[in-house]
């Protein structure tokens, strides 16, 4: 991963760090790879840093829930209403492309800030903490 990974990424007009230690890759089923990554927003605007909390890079097509997006990189956000959370996906240029509910896993054990765990049937999810979305290869 860290061989993939960019130091920075260009979101909305900003060139912010990615967090390697809060990383994480996936192989999709076509052998093609999803990179998702927490980025550093310290020194930035509270706007920027409430919109923006990550980045996820694909070589192919993916879902998150049921949004199907292309290859390419893609920044996320997440949206805390009361006791639920959404993790609403932007392009780069900054436009919001979807918002998808994320459940909450209570028995998750560590919790990370983010994480990619693949089951034994080859299902996958991206957890932000306990929160999770389902993802697949398209």
């Amino acid at each position: 991963m860290k061989q993939l990974l960019p130091a920075t990424v260009f979101i909305d007009g900003e060139n912010v760090p990615t967090q390697e230690r809060n990383a994480a890759m996936v192989a999709l089923p076509n052998g093609k790879v999803l990179l998702a990554s927490l980025i550093d927003t310290a020194g930035y605007s509270s706007a920027y840093q409430e919109k923006y909390s990550g980045i996820l890079l694909s070589q192919t097509g993916f879902t998150l829930g049921s949004k199907s997006f292309d290859a390419g990189g893609y920044a996320f956000g997440r949206k805390k209403d009361g006791d639920s959370v959404s993790l609403l996906v932007y392009n780069l240029g900054g436009d919001q492309l979807a918002e998808i509910a994320t459940p909450k896993q209570e028995n998750l054990r560590p919790v990370k800030p983010l994480q990619i765990v693949v089951a034994d049937d080859g299902s996958a999810r991206l957890y932000l903490g306990p929160y999770y979305v389902a993802l697949a290869g398209k």
